[in-house]
């Protein structure tokens, strides 16, 4: 279980909790509401029916609410999946957001074993340090579904090492181009500088 699962967990519990506490306090608490003999149009007119309507009906839209956020955070797992790695070849931001990391939407490429590869929608969260790494070209691993590799899951995101090759890539160009004395020994020190800043 990963960090954002068990964040989820304790925030629902934490939530159930509260709700079973004010369930208690008015059924069997101190100062619960007397229901014995009394018709629903005095309950009203005491002020007593309100809180009983109040408990099922938070209950129904706090279920409505997580369920999606729980479907995100713990997504159905793939019967005899196949893990592979795909090339992500479009990201964006599906708007939806979890303790405020994001949920980003992939296009991905891949090639099933003795097939063309295939472009695939996916949907991943991904931590908000690392939501600018995540580019087209870095590569992911999945596990899909053979029977239909349009279902699969997003494991994980391979941004980090990505970044730092396209930096190191970045550095070693610029250091030809000094050596070629296309640039000057200042425009190499200030470029240097723009590109380690960046990481």
């Amino acid at each position: 279980m990963n960090r954002l699962q068990k964040i989820f967990l304790i925030s629902s519990l934490i939530t159930l909790v509260g709700i079973a506490i004010s369930a208690y306090q008015m059924f069997w608490g101190p100062d619960k509401i007397d229901l014995a003999g009394r018709s629903i149009s005095q309950l009203w007119q005491d002020k007593d029916l309100l809180p009983i309507i109040i408990v099922p009906v938070m209950l129904i839209i706090i279920g409505v609410v997580m369920v999606p956020f729980f479907r995100t955070i713990f997504p159905a797992q793939i019967k005899n999946a196949v893990e592979t790695r795909a090339k992500v070849l479009k990201v964006w931001d599906t708007g939806v957001s979890i303790n405020d990391n994001p949920q980003v939407g992939l296009l991905l490429e891949f090639a099933p074993p003795g097939g063309k590869p295939i472009q695939v929608e996916g949907k991943t969260i991904v931590s908000r340090l690392h939501a600018a790494l995540v580019q087209p070209g870095v590569s992911v691993d999945i596990k899909y579904d053979p029977a239909k590799p349009t279902r699969l899951q997003v494991v994980k995101i391979h941004a980090e090492s990505s970044a730092a090759e396209d930096t190191s890539n970045r550095l070693q160009e610029l250091e030809e181009l000094r050596q070629q004395n296309l640039i000057t020994e200042l425009e190499y020190r200030q470029k240097r500088e723009e590109i380690i800043k960046a990481l």
